[in-house]
This record gives structure tokens, sequence and C-alpha cells, in this order.
């Protein structure tokens, strides 16, 4: 049984690549799931989350519009569900993903997954980075965005999560290999390669 965590620049083809590891692994991808167990825990109600997002000087700016669909929270939440505040937040991201490391055999992306499970056994962890050129081609393609909206997209990600990892450790870890079982230039990687490499690894863990 092992966990992977997935934390990417924006770009560089993270969720891709989760959704074909957990493929290859016969594990569980976590997305919506994750939003869901998220939002129940945090007890958030549509009405809460708009205000939330709008106080941009706060260090998680608008990090819910990236991550929670606003029509899935207000089909699931009620409105009595209670207030939302950063800690709040974060708690239950932590929360969500120690519960399904517990479950294991899932593949996780975002959401500071490999610093929570930093000393979990059987929790790998890649960090996936790219230069700007490479990271706006994969935007470009795989989304069809214009280059000019997929520049200001990437700008924009890269500093809420950022500001999200700060709850869980020093800017400088961010990005360092030490904090990783593995590092993949996906500019230089094929997605063919870096699957193999994930799959191979994780394998080493089960």
């Amino acid at each position: 049984m092992a966990v992977v965590t997935i934390s990417r620049q924006f770009g560089a083809g993270g969720r891709t690549l989760a959704e074909r590891v957990a493929k290859e692994l016969g594990y569980r991808y976590v997305h919506e799931d994750m939003i869901k167990e998220i939002a129940i825990k945090a007890q958030v109600s549509h009405d809460q989350i708009k205000s939330f997002e709008k106080r941009g000087t706060d260090k998680l700016m608008k990090f819910l519009d990236k991550i929670v669909s606003t029509s899935y929270v207000e089909r699931l939440c009620a409105d009595n569900y209670g207030y939302v505040d950063e800690k709040s937040y974060v708690d239950a991201v932590k929360e969500t993903i120690l519960d399904f490391y517990e479950k294991g055999d899932v593949v996780l992306v975002g959401r500071g997954g490999q610093f929570i499970l930093e000393k979990h056994a059987g929790a790998v962890h890649i960090l996936l980075v790219g230069d700007v050129p490479s990271r706006i081609h994969f935007l470009v393609t795989q989304y069809g965005l214009k280059q000019e909206d997929a520049e200001k997209a990437m700008r924009r990600a890269d500093d809420i999560r950022s500001r999200f990892l700060n709850f869980y450790a020093e800017p400088e870890r961010h990005d360092d290999p030490l904090s990783y079982d593995l590092t993949i230039n996906t500019g230089r990687v094929s997605m063919d390669a870096a699957v193999d490499l994930i799959v191979g690894l994780a394998g080493k863990k089960t």
C-alpha cells in the first residue's frame, strides 16, 4: 500500500500525469472526492465561500476558486454551515489528506500533501517543475488557452501555491529537491517517461 503525492508548478502537467499514474498503479486518483471531504470538514456554504474568496489580503487569497467548484459546494452544503477562515480550512485539508493516507493506494495532487505526509511511511513525494516556455506551451496546447492568458494564469497559480504551502513549510522548501523523493522537469522528460519513473518508485514502497 502506498500513497503518491504530486506537487507541481502550474503548467507542469500535474493532473494529467496523476491520472495516468493512478491508472497504471490501479490506484484511486483523488480530486473531486477530496473537494467533497474538505467542504464537509470545513462546513462551508456557498455565501461563505464567496465572502472568503473576496478577502484578497488573506494568505489563501482566492485559493478556493482553483480547487473548489462553487456550484458543487453549493449543492453539497446547507446554509447553516459554519464560518470558514484560513485555519479551519487548512485544518480540514490536513485532516482530509490524512484520511486518504489511511485508506492508501491513492494519488493526491497538490494541497501540501508532500509536507503533511512527509514523515509517513509508504508515501512517495513527487515534484514536477518546468521552465516558463514549456509550461506555457503545455497550457496552450492542453487547455487551448491564449498565450497571454496562460502567462497570467501561471503567475497567479504560482503565487497561490506558494502562499498555501507557507502554512506547512518555509518558502525555501517548497521546490527544494530534498523535500521530495523524485523531481521531474517535464520540459525535458516526456510524460511517458515520467509515468514510468513514478510507477517504478511507488512500486518499491508497496
